[in-house]
Formats: C-alpha cells, sequence, structure tokens
C-alpha cells in the first residue's frame, strides 16, 4: 500500500469556491500561485490560435457552455495523487466529479523510463511538461475540455476538516484491518464494519484502504467509489455547518492559480446550489492484464462520457 497516499479534498474545494463560504474574508489562508498567471492567459491565446482547425460536438458544446472546469490532485513526492476534474455547470447548478485513476497509461515521448508512462507522473516532469500546468493541460488533452484553473491539496487537510465538522458519519461496508510497520510513517488500520462516526485520522485510514492484511480486498478502482460517496457525505454535513469555520480550515492546505476575484465571484453564482446535483463518474476503460499495472482508459467512451455531460 502507498505509504504517502494524498486524499482529494475536492468536495471542501466545491464548497469554498463556488458555494459561498469564500464571500467573507480568508486573505490570510489563501494562496494563490500568482507565478502561473501569465502561463495561463498564454496558454488561452496559443488556443486561439487554432481557431481553423476542426472542431469535434464537445468542442462546440464547451465554447457555448456556462460550465467551468477545474483540475483538483494532492501530490506523492513528485507525482501526482488522487486527480479529479471538477466541472460546474452555473445555469443548471449541476456539478459533475470526473475522476481519473492515478495509474492511466499515458505515453510521452522521452520519458521512457519504469512508471513514467502513468498520468500521475505527469506532474513530476520537468519544465513546461511538468507541474501543475502540465497535468492540466494533460487532463485537457484526454477530457476534450478546456480546464481554466487548478487547485492543489494537501491531505492533511482532511483530518482537520472533518475533525473540524466533529467526524463523518459513514457506513464502512466490512471489517477494515491493514498493518504495515515499514510504511513511514508506520500504518496501521481497524475499522469495523458497520455504521461509524469516523475523525479526522480514522477518516484517512477508510480513504486509504485497499486490501487486508489476508489480501482480501477491492484495490484502486472501487477506492475511488468510496472516496467519491465520503466528499458527498462531507459536503451534506459542511453545507449544514458553519461554512466560514470549514473554509478557515480549508484555505491552509491548498495552491491554487485561481484569483481571489475569481474565487469571490464563482462562489455568488454557486449560492443555492443543491448537493444533490453532484454527479460522480470515472473515466471509462480497464486494468491492463500485462502485470504493468496500468489503467487503460478508452477514448471513445471518455469522450461519449464528455458529451453525456455537457448535454445535460
Amino acid at each position: 500500500m502507498k505509504t504517502h497516499f494524498k486524499i482529494f479534498i475536492s468536495a471542501f474545494i466545491i464548497f469554498s469556491l463556488f458555494i459561498g463560504s469564500a464571500i467573507f474574508a480568508f486573505d490570510k489562508y489563501y494562496d494563490v500561485d500568482l507565478t502561473v498567471q501569465q502561463d495561463v492567459e498564454l496558454n488561452i491565446d496559443k488556443e486561439a490560435t487554432h481557431e481553423n482547425s476542426v472542431k469535434t460536438e464537445l468542442d462546440r458544446l464547451s465554447e457555448n457552455s456556462n460550465r467551468i472546469n477545474v483540475l483538483i490532485f494532492g501530490t506523492d513526492g513528485g507525482r501526482a495523487d488522487t486527480i479529479m476534474v471538477v466541472s460546474y455547470d452555473f445555469e443548471k447548478q449541476i456539478v459533475d466529479l470526473v475522476s481519473i485513476p492515478r495509474d492511466t497509461y499515458h505515453y510521452v515521448p522521452g520519458h521512457e523510463l519504469q512508471g513514467q508512462n502513468k498520468i500521475n507522473a505527469v506532474y513530476g516532469f520537468p519544465g513546461d511538461e511538468g507541474g501543475s500546468l502540465g497535468l492540466k493541460e494533460t487532463m485537457e488533452e484526454l477530457l476534450g475540455i478546456p480546464i481554466s484553473y487548478y487547485v492543489k491539496v494537501n491531505y492533511e487537510g482532511v483530518k482537520a476538516v472533518v475533525d473540524v465538522l466533529g467526524g463523518v458519519e459513514v457506513k464502512v461496508p466490512f471489517d477494515m484491518k491493514y498493518d504495515d510497520p515499514a510504511a513511514d510513517p508506520p500504518l496501521h488500520i481497524d475499522i469495523k464494519a458497520g455504521t461509524q462516526l469516523l475523525s479526522g485520522s480514522k477518516a484517512m485510514e477508510y480513504l486509504r484502504w485497499r486490501k487486508n492484511n489476508d489480501e482480501s480486498g477491492e484495490g484502486d478502482l472501487p477506492r475511488i467509489t468510496r472516496q467519491q460517496e465520503f466528499m458527498k457525505l462531507l459536503a451534506k454535513k459542511s453545507l449544514s455547518y458553519k461554512l466560514p469555520t470549514v473554509a478557515n480550515t480549508v484555505f491552509q492546505y491548498i495552491k491554487t492559480n485561481m484569483s481571489l476575484d475569481k474565487v469571490l465571484f464563482y462562489s455568488t453564482k454557486a449560492v443555492g446550489f443543491d448537493i444533490e446535483n453532484m454527479n460522480r463518474y470515472r473515466i471509462p476503460g480497464d486494468v491492463s492484464n500485462d502485470g504493468g499495472g496500468f489503467y487503460i482508459h478508452d477514448p471513445e467512451l471518455t469522450y461519449e462520457m464528455m458529451l453525456e455531460i455537457y448535454k445535460q
């Protein structure tokens, strides 16, 4: 099991960026990555030079859409971890969460070393190919949609926010028992089946779990579903709680290229959002059987999935 699993906290970002909790003064907590603002603008200008290229139906829909797309991810050393794109339709008040398995196969010429053909490796590539912007551009190519912003999160935020909320109630489907004393820090997961009020630390155990000591378990793909379900539970509790308190905590654990005025603008647009309008997806595909541990996504089905999202 990965020893430094960084759990994605996109639900917190949705609340804080899009659901009005940013209205109060949180300037001292907000870490805007100003060094990339010019790069983002240049990328948009470069895309404008390709106006004469053949446009797909998805291209036309995205050009005329009120949606904003945001890449949200954590990091595991030099790699991205728990990658998701949040797509918000302001007119219809719909949020779509699209998960991209970190082991998705993605070949980049010039990067032939073992492990570099997984999409989570892109973040660690040098120069313009890597970093937050490089990963954002890769997600644009993969999903066929423009992505305006990125949010990079620190996994410690999940512990802090869950504890601020007084825990989150989860129905654990079975006993989860796993020990890895060699991990740094040592990992010990022990959660009983049934409805549990999970603290921040227990929530991290729940979200990290892939298998038991006896090798019984589900692996990475069902874990994505479990993470998404947890985010929805967290969303419901946060929306019924004091959002400024949640946002106070959240903004200590993120970096983004979204400016403060944009945060305020989008948050006012999202007033009245109903958490039941949050839909969850995973890019279509299958795990390879060649022993490489790759998730092979299906481009045609991914395109159809994105069309479905934009046609809602």
